[in-house]
């Protein structure tokens, strides 16, 4: 049975997100020296200023790393159903 790829879309984007964040927080801290995820992290939070916005900041400060899982789980939930209604029209 094949999983649909809302689902995959919905675990995949929260595990990437997760092994960036874990990526980053295990480089080195060599003064200079850069890291593989340094490029990726800023798209990876960049949806916390649209947050700031609209939820209080307390609450947010709390718990920001769970706000962009969120975030990020719901784009790969709106893009693997996107796949699943282009594979179901191509058939």
């Amino acid at each position: 049975m094949r999983v649909p790829y809302t689902i995959q879309g919905a675990l995949f984007a929260p595990a990437c997100a997760t092994l960036l964040f874990v990526l980053k927080v295990t480089c080195p801290p060599a003064y200079g020296a850069g890291c593989f995820a340094d490029p990726f992290v800023k798209p990876l939070f960049f949806p916390l200023p649209f947050f700031y916005k609209f939820i209080h900041s307390s609450v947010l400060a709390t718990h920001e790393p769970w706000f962009v899982l969120g975030y990020w789980m719901l784009v790969g939930l709106v893009a693997g159903g996107f796949v699943d209604i282009y594979k179901k029209v191509s058939r």
